[in-house]
């Protein structure tokens, strides 16, 4: 490598550590309340993330939630980073592999949490005024003629049902237990189409006429006479559950000591302790949270939802026709005996609440600074380096043509701009967090290991993971061929408007004030993510798969028009000029002269959007647009990793033919 490379490698790489150095933020001091228990003397303030489960839009969530916050910070003295997520599984995750040291769950999600992150309850809510207890309900439109539960439960295929997030207590699993199991009805086969979603988006369906009977509870219908009355009157209720006790506040185990006990100590004294206007100060910030005060509670707290969902598990077994006699009394005996150890205070959820001496790494010590003055010093210092570096390397030596100062000059800022950018990204992008990927490989690999047999060495557990994958496998398949049939349709749509969509965005064929305008709608399109287009197709035809080919369509058609037009504007103007000679028309000139030059990367380009397609139909099941994705995420979302692995299988398998296919289809084309 020659000498000025080695120099201006040098020079970058001063210039990068520079940079790095200003943007590592000095360690700021902190301590924790006068009134929360004493700490030992720490180098920083330490951070705890808290997880809260979004039932309602994240703009309410992060208003209400905010003061709230701000007292337990002040309480508690840590910084505490907020994380809404809707869904419970992700926020389950998230603390099993402690991204997440504590969170607000409702009680069949806590009891995921307990089961499968090592959470721990240590806290209770209770409501404002004093219950502790809430009811999952059924909602219909004002208008529908929907009356009563049997009016929902004919089960002719004509209704679309609103259910909730499979690890919700209300959404879900009290539906469940109570409606769907006594009866022995599928909901997926009784209801036209099932779509999983929080409370908040079921209740807005509903109320819009999306989807037919939703699924939701009292809380958060109360929420929504609040927050958006206009919606909460255009709802009626027609079945209420018997009621479900309050959601629990879980943490880690290992969590560390000094961290439960500022954490206790804020939520058992929060809105009980202070003066009379601090204490009513308090209860005003837990009114927008629909929260009274709160209670000490344990493991304890969700044995009801162990018992409930034993009960559900025995009424589905009694009913199982695919069960042998003898399968069936072996598996109500041993969920009988689960019952019974239960009912008698033996749920397997002992609590850990009086365990000491638990090291944890829950509480972290690094801070952001909020405003990094360093960091503008060094992205400036590091962008004059740069650029005088490029500068010096790209000037000319020895013999030949030699690049005008200015180009030198252009591409000097371009590589320059690069790398500051880079940099600048850096952070925000978590960049520097990169090395968990080494440091918790570990996590990934256990994650992992539940896509495959417990104990690969046992013959018993390979027989029972590949019968479960073949049931997975079998409702796989026709999910994926509606999937496929979804891609068919919405590249064939695509591909008939990118053609006049092509031509018109095309320099070289329209005008200027064609081009302009068409091609800033092509952008329109391409930039509106397939899940947007398929919620405004859903107003029109409601859930299904005609939704999710509108969407494709749409999208497709601003990628395919974007396409086809650059391929049209480097073609060879020679054929178009003979065929002008011959004193043919406009359009003529588009058939015979261009259209053949284009046609073999059109169709390349339509059979790529169709390999792209088949996978982006599979996203949109997440909004009951039909298709895998649907039972995809119902999967991933109930941690069935075994039914997971099947649908995924069957997911590359397809798309794998489709490639083929595709390859195909090139050489017999082109």
């Amino acid at each position: 490598m020659s000498g000025w490379v080695n120099k201006s490698l040098r020079a970058l790489v001063a210039g990068l550590g520079l940079v790095l150095a200003a943007c590592t933020p000095a360690p700021t001091s902190g301590g924790g309340n006068a009134d929360a228990p004493e700490s030992g003397p720490t180098a920083s303030r330490g951070t705890l993330n808290f997880g809260i489960i979004a039932t309602e839009s994240s703009a309410n969530q992060a208003s209400n939630w905010g003061p709230f916050l701000e007292a337990m910070e002040e309480w508690t003295g840590y910084d505490i980073q907020p994380f809404y997520a809707s869904d419970y599984a992700g926020m389950i995750q998230a603390m099993r592999y402690n991204s997440v040291q504590f969170a607000w769950f409702s009680n069949f999600s806590g009891l995921q949490a307990v089961r499968l992150a090592d959470g721990e309850v240590f806290a209770k809510a209770t409501y404002p005024d004093g219950s502790a207890g809430y009811n999952s309900v059924l909602i219909v439109p004002a208008d529908s003629p929907i009356q009563t539960l049997d009016d929902v439960l004919v089960c002719d295929g004509t209704l679309n049902f609103g259910m909730g997030d499979p690890n919700s207590t209300s959404g879900y699993l009290v539906p469940s237990a109570f409606i769907f199991a006594p009866r022995n009805i599928d909901p997926a086969e009784c209801f036209n189409t099932v779509r999983n979603a929080n409370h908040e988006a079921n209740a807005v369906a509903v109320a819009n006429g999306q989807i037919d009977v939703g699924t939701n509870n009292t809380t958060s219908l109360t929420v929504l006479h609040g927050s958006r009355p206009e919606i909460a009157d255009r709802i009626r209720v027609i079945w209420t559950s018997p009621p479900i006790g309050t959601d629990p506040i879980i943490w880690r185990n290992d969590l560390d000591e000094e961290a439960k006990l500022r954490l206790q100590y804020f939520f058992m004294n929060y809105g009980r302790q202070g003066t009379p206007e601090e204490i009513a100060a308090a209860r005003a910030v837990l009114e927008p949270l629909f929260f009274g005060l709160f209670l000490p509670a344990s493991n304890s707290h969700l044995d009801p939802i162990v018992q409930l969902e034993i009960v559900r598990d025995l009424i589905l077994v009694r009913n199982d026709a695919d069960l042998s006699e003898e399968e069936r009394a072996t598996r109500v005996a041993e969920l009988e005996a689960r019952l019974a150890a239960v009912e008698a205070g033996n749920s397997e959820l002992d609590s850990l609440a009086n365990a000491t001496g638990q090291a944890g790494n829950g509480a972290s010590h690094d801070t952001q600074a909020s405003t990094n003055w360093p960091l503008v010093a060094g992205m400036t210092v590091l962008a004059g380096l740069l650029l005088a570096g490029l500068l010096w390397a790209g000037a000319p030596r020895g013999p030949g043509p030699k690049p005008p100062l200015m180009e030198r000059l252009a591409n000097a800022v371009i590589g320059a701009g690069v790398i500051v950018i880079l940099v600048w990204s850096f952070d925000p992008a978590d960049m520097d967090r990169a090395y968990l990927l080494v440091e918790n490989f570990g996590d990934m690999q256990e994650f992992l290991a539940g896509f495959f047999p417990d104990n690969i060495a046992s013959a018993a557990s390979r027989s029972a993971y590949w019968i479960e994958l073949r049931a997975g496998i079998v409702e796989a398949v026709p999910q994926m061929i509606i999937t496929v049939q979804i891609a068919i349709w919405g590249t064939f749509i695509a591909v008939v408007a990118a053609i006049p969509f092509g031509l018109l965005s095309a320099r070289n064929v329209a005008p200027a004030w064609v081009v302009q305008p068409v091609r800033r709608l092509m952008d329109v399109f391409r930039s509106i993510n397939e899940l947007i287009i398929a919620l405004i197709f859903i107003a029109a035809v409601g859930l299904g798969p005609l939704a999710g080919v509108m969407a494709l369509a749409v999208h497709t058609t601003g990628v395919l028009a974007k396409l086809f037009s650059e391929a049209v504007e480097a073609i060879d103007h020679g054929p178009v000029e003979g065929v002008r000679a011959t004193g043919a028309m406009p359009l003529h000139e588009v058939i015979w002269g261009v259209i053949p030059q284009v046609a073999p990367l059109w169709t390349s380009f339509g059979l790529y959007r169709f390999e792209s397609n088949a996978r982006s139909a599979t996203v949109l099941g997440l909004i009951g647009a039909g298709g895998i994705g649907q039972i995809l995420f119902e999967a991933v979302r109930a941690f069935d990793y075994q039914r997971t692995a099947a649908i995924v299988i069957v997911i590359i398998l397809a798309v794998s033919a489709i490639d083929m296919m595709s390859q195909l289809l090139r050489k017999r084309l082109l």
